[in-house]
């Protein structure tokens, strides 16, 4: 199968369209869900954009570095998230879906199957960037 290639552009307006989909609420910034935290391929090129296009760096923390910093998220800077316009799915699912549960947030706010929906285009992209077994996170890879 031939790989498409797809314009960066075209890539972040996508994922933006699946990003829209899911609902928001207000967030209390008790850094409940500042683990460390994994993306998939089309969010590591809208990540890296945005870095670029900010001016910050690309932080990914070692395991003694997560442990140093309570198991926090690199992102966060003074208690708010530096990436956060660009923040990855599994971000911006905490507090949506009962399986990634918010304390302020008691009342899931996609079910089953939206949430489905969601998962399928993002895997859709995924394909059409020939990138379904690629994954990136705030932890180094082992060498």
């Amino acid at each position: 199968m031939e790989m498409k290639i797809i314009p960066k552009g075209e890539v972040i307006r996508r994922l933006n369209r699946i990003y829209a989909k899911v609902p928001s609420f207000e967030c209390k910034h008790c850094l409940k869900c500042s683990n460390p935290i994994w993306w998939f391929k089309p969010e590591e090129i809208n990540i890296r954009e945005y870095l670029k296009q900010h001016h910050l760096n690309y932080l990914t923390f070692s395991f003694e570095e997560f442990k140093k910093n309570q198991m926090r998220c690199p992102y966060l800077q003074g208690n708010r998230c530096t990436i956060y316009p660009v923040r990855p799915i599994v971000c911006r699912l905490q507090g949506t879906i009962k399986e990634l549960p918010c304390p302020y947030n008691k009342k899931p706010l996609l079910d089953g199957g939206q949430y489905k929906k969601i998962i399928f285009e993002l895997n859709k992209l995924n394909r059409d960037l020939d990138a379904l077994s690629e994954y990136f996170g705030t932890r180094k890879k082992d060498r």
